[in-house]
């Protein structure tokens, strides 16, 4: 016999076998380990197809109007398996008047968003599921909780997709007939005084009007606070309960509408959009009609008679349409 063939006998059959050589264990050796590496790399690209697959939606929704949500909120909401929010109760209300239904849903607020970020994401990763956000009211990490959760989802290369919609900032700049394209936003004031003096010193110098958000429950005090460290006489619009039944809109100086808050406290009801708005911008709040006529006035008169004929003919302001024609004059 041969070295290396064995013959092995069964019945009446024999069948030559080649044993395995030392060179062919080896052989066979790495290639054990190549396929074990190779099926890890497959494990890793299906974990990473998943983690792909996984996308953070961060959704608007509606600031009081449900008939506010946008059609592709809805069908974001629809497809997700798993919504994040500020509060469930709130939520839980969109979701059922939208008839959706079987998700998991997760709260994160400032008091556990970093704890619970990260594992929310990364459940979500580890299943391929999408991940929805949203806040109780409006367009999310906007004064509200999220942006951490986002920074997390970005650092893992998770795709972060907006949904735009509704947001209480822009539709009340919409509607307060600023002639300025430019804002601050603030959010809430802070709630120690040396803050908010040193805020609204800052709001004093700029030359955009800058937004802030007020609850009822400190809306007195804002209006004060302006009051006290800007002027009495600063121009401010408030938007009060917008979208809803109760909807209203204000706009005077930071004295009389304190005054006025303080004679009808019915209406200190719902969330407040404050804009707070400079002395440069105040004078472009005056009518185009009252500029047309100052233009006119001042070709034939001095700029000081010709500011007392506009204020008294309109009932404006006869400093602030005084200020316009040393604009005008200065073009």
């Amino acid at each position: 016999m041969d070295e290396g063939i064995a013959t092995i006998a069964v019945g009446a059959h024999a069948d030559k076998v080649k044993s395995i050589s030392n060179d062919d264990k080896n052989l066979i050796g790495i290639c054990l380990i190549k396929l074990f590496h190779f099926l890890n790399c497959i494990l890793e690209l299906l974990k990473q197809g998943k983690k792909m697959s996984t996308k953070l939606y961060i959704v608007a929704t509606p600031i009081g109007n449900l008939k506010d949500i946008t059609l592709r909120a809805i069908e974001t909401l629809q497809l997700c398996k798993v919504i994040v929010c500020e509060d469930t109760r709130v939520t839980k209300k969109l979701l059922n008047h939208l008839s959706i239904q079987n998700k998991k849903i997760y709260t994160i607020h400032q008091h556990n968003e970093k704890s619970s970020a990260l594992k929310i994401i990364d459940e979500a990763a580890q299943k391929g599921e999408g991940i929805a956000y949203l806040t109780d009211a409006g367009t999310p990490c906007i004064s509200d909780p999220g942006m951490f959760l986002v920074s997390q989802a970005r650092s893992l290369n998770i795709r972060v997709v907006p949904i735009p919609g509704a947001s209480a900032i822009t539709a009340a700049f919409s509607v307060s007939g600023i002639d300025d394209g430019r804002f601050n936003f603030v959010g809430f004031l802070p709630t120690k005084l040396i803050a908010i003096q040193e805020t609204l010193n800052q709001v004093n110098q700029q030359q955009k009007p800058t937004i802030f958000y007020e609850s009822p429950k400190r809306v007195l005090s804002f209006l004060e606070n302006v009051v006290n460290f800007i002027s009495p006489s600063t121009k401010l619009f408030i938007a009060r309960e917008m979208t809803k039944l109760f909807e209203s809109f204000y706009s005077d100086s930071a004295e009389n509408l304190f005054r006025y808050f303080i004679d009808t406290p019915e209406e200190i009801k719902g969330e407040f959009v404050i804009i707070v708005i400079p002395n440069k911008i105040k004078e472009k709040l005056i009518s185009n009609e009252e500029i047309s006529l100052l233009k006119i006035l001042m070709k034939e008169l001095p700029l000081k008679k010709a500011a007392a004929i506009v204020s008294e003919f309109y009932n404006g302001n006869k400093k602030d349409i005084y200020n316009i024609g040393i604009d005008l004059k200065n073009e």
